[in-house]
Parts: structure tokens; sequence; C-alpha cells
């Protein structure tokens, strides 16, 4: 009775052993797949551009709403799959390495005497843990991650999802390490990273900029303008100015015959209105106003047309300059210094062209150019 009962005993023994095996042996792909989850999801959420994912989310796409969520408390996120895969190794050490083992013994049975417990027992626990090791790292780490890195856009939002559920199921256990990890930071002198941290500075914006030109994503033309825009703020009016001694400007006392012939001979839209020297400017003209005024009287008069005039440092920013012309909606200002000095004019124009190149009408055009037209027409 005793014997029969050992051997029953030994049987159930053996059903177990091998329910546990099979068990370990399918839980091998299911943990791998588990831990390339949470690799992915890390990669993807890091890599992918906030800017992208609003995107997406302003045109409705599905799952963006997840991916946005998961974006904005980055660091909750980080920590999920950081959990995740802290975990999903350990169970695949500890229940897929030893079902393996179990299958790799039989083949070392043959192993002398001496070996045959302890050997036979390493020999397959190292055959079960190499493997173990190789699919964990290429299934589980490397294709994860490739993958990720490759298509943050749609990886990310396949992940994110599962991975916010996640993230609330275990919060308890984030917040404590998030906590843990913060305060280490601070005792060692660091401190914890900010979202603002993240934003990308000018430069970096510029050196995108060149990539995306390099790539043939955008024009060239394209690319010079924005970067214009951003070199706004470093160019100071004094360089982009129309120097003093280039200046077309009205005496306010001049006669109506030479006011007239100066507005023809300069061919501005605006003229700047000085009494008795450069720097003390009385005013701005419209030159279309003078002509109105004088279809209709037959003489010119500067005092009726006259309007304020508006005032920049030469040491201010062309983006200041640009900035007071929309204020004001006067596209030319004189440019002075602190003493009263007259330094030259701004128009709107040279700022624009500032961000553009050159802009040329009929009257920026060479005389010779004219010339040459004539002639062929001529001929």
């Amino acid at each position: 009775m005793n014997i029969d009962l050992i051997l029953l005993a030994d049987a159930n023994a053996g059903e177990i052993h091998w329910a546990w095996t099979v068990l370990g042996l399918l839980a091998i792909p299911l943990l791998v797949a588990l831990n390339g989850y949470f690799v992915a999801a890390e990669f993807s959420l890091v890599a992918v551009r906030k800017t992208r994912i609003q995107e997406l989310l302003q045109q409705g796409v599905y799952r963006a709403k997840a991916a946005s969520s998961a974006i904005e408390h980055l660091d909750r996120s980080i920590a999920a799959t950081q959990l995740g895969i802290t975990l999903a190794s350990i169970a695949l050490g500890m229940v897929s390495e030893p079902a393996l083992a179990r299958i790799f013994r039989p083949m070392f049975a043959s192993l002398p005497a001496p070996f045959d417990v302890l050997a036979r027992h390493s020999i397959a626990s190292i055959f079960a843990f190499t493997l173990i090791t190789y699919m964990h790292v290429v299934f589980g780490e490397l294709m994860p991650k490739s993958i990720a890195l490759q298509a943050p856009e749609r990886t990310s939002l396949f992940v994110s999802g599962p991975l916010n559920v996640f993230a609330k199921l275990t919060r308890p256990i984030i917040v404590i390490m998030n906590g843990t990890g913060n305060w280490l930071l601070r005792r060692m002198g660091f401190r914890a990273a900010r979202g603002e941290e993240s934003v990308h500075s000018v430069e970096e914006i510029l050196l995108l900029l060149e990539d995306t030109e390099e790539a043939g994503i955008i024009d060239p033309d394209q690319a010079e303008i924005v970067e214009n825009v951003f070199r706004l703020s470093d160019k100071k009016v004094r360089n982009c100015m129309i120097p003093r001694d280039r200046m077309d400007a009205l005496e306010l006392t001049s006669t109506p015959e030479k006011i007239l012939e100066l507005v023809r001979k300069a061919a501005h839209t605006r003229m700047p209105i000085y009494e008795g020297e450069l720097d003390r400017i009385v005013g701005v003209v419209n030159t279309k106003d003078l002509f109105y005024l004088y279809s209709l009287r037959g003489a010119v008069v500067l005092d009726d047309a006259l309007y304020p005039a508006t005032f920049l440092d030469p040491d201010e920013s062309i983006a200041t300059a640009l900035q007071l012309f929309r204020r004001s909606r006067k596209p030319m200002a004189i440019v002075r210094d602190g003493e009263g000095k007259v330094h030259g004019l701004i128009t709107l124009e040279d700022v624009v062209e500032e961000i553009v190149g050159d802009i040329e009408d009929e009257h920026d055009r060479p005389m010779r150019k004219l010339v040459l037209r004539r002639r062929r027409r001529k001929a």
C-alpha cells in the first residue's frame, strides 16, 4: 500500500512538473513580447514630436488623445515603461529559464557519475539562460527599439492607450519611485527635469531647419526666409537703414516748383520734411497727397500734407522696427540717436528685404537696363 502511494505521488509530481514546464515555455514568447511592448513605448514617446501628435489630435486621429496624454505626463509614462520592463524581465527569468532548463537536462543524462547531478543541472541552466538572454535582447529590446525609433508616430499611437491604463493601475508604485529618484537627485546636486527644458532653442531650430532643407522637405528659399525671421532680433537698424547721405528729404520752406521737382526726381511715396537742417525733422509727407493737392489748387504747400514722423534709435533691432511699423501703421521711420542727430531712415520695405531678400521695382533698376530696352525697341 505504501509503495503504491509513493508511486502515485511520484506520478502526480511528474505531471505537475511537466505542467509547469509547458506553462513556462508558453510564457516565454508572451513575456518577451510584453518586454518589447514597454521598450517600444519608452523609445517612441521620447522620439515622437509633440507638435505632430497635437496636429493629429486636431485632425481627430484615433488614439491621438491617448498619445497626447502619455506625452503630457512623460515622467509618469517613462516610469511605467521602466516598471513594466523590470517586471517582464524578472518574470522571464523566474518562470521561463527553469522551464527550459528542465527541457535540456535529459540531453546531459549520459554524463559520468561524478557529474551526473551537479553538472547536468548547471549545464542545462547555462544553456537555458543563454537562449533566454538572446531572445530577450534581440526580440525584447533591439527590435522594438529600432521599430520605435524608425516609426515613433505610429508606435506611440499604438502603445499609448494600454500604457496609460497600466500607469494608472500602478500609480502608487510610480509615485514612490519618482519621488525617491528625485529626492536622491537633489541630494546629489541635480534637479528633476522640467518640461520647458525640452523646448528647442533658436540655434537648435535653425539646425533642424538646415537638416530639413538638406533632406529636400522644404525649398532653400523658404528655409532662408525662416532663418532670416529668427535673425531679425540680432540685426540692428543702423545696419539696414538708408544712410543720411542718401536720404531724399524736403525742406519745409521750399518753393512749390522745387518741391515738385524733388518729388519727381526722387520717385518716393513718402519723404521726410525738415526745417532748416536735416536733424530737425518736423514730419513726413505722402507724395500722392502732394500731387492730389496740386491737381486741386495748382500749388503745393507742405504744411497741408504733413503728418507726424516716427523715430527709431540706430541700435534698435529690426524686430522692434517691424513692431513699430505695425503699431503706428506708418511704413517709414526716421533713425535718430539720443542726442537728436539723424542717421538715416528705414522703411517697411527695408525690413521685408531683410527677410525675403532684395525687392526691386521699376525705380530700383539701373538706368543702363532701361536704355538697353529702349534700344531694342527702336531696333
